[in-house]
């Protein structure tokens, strides 16, 4: 994932998601979640394979 800035719909304000935890789903792919810096808010999730 880039460096987007996403409004966050609790504080309303544009942020950088910081990554806030890390799930292991199958062995192949893991589940990213990343979350609000200021409010802790969970913002999106990222499945992502790996190699």
């Amino acid at each position: 994932m880039g460096q987007r800035t996403v409004v966050c719909p609790n504080c309303k304000k544009p942020v950088r998601p910081v990554e806030c935890s890390r799930k292991n789903q199958t062995k192949r792919y893991v589940v990213i979640t990343y979350c609000c810096p200021r409010c802790g808010t969970e913002l999106l999730t990222e499945r992502v394979e790996v190699a």
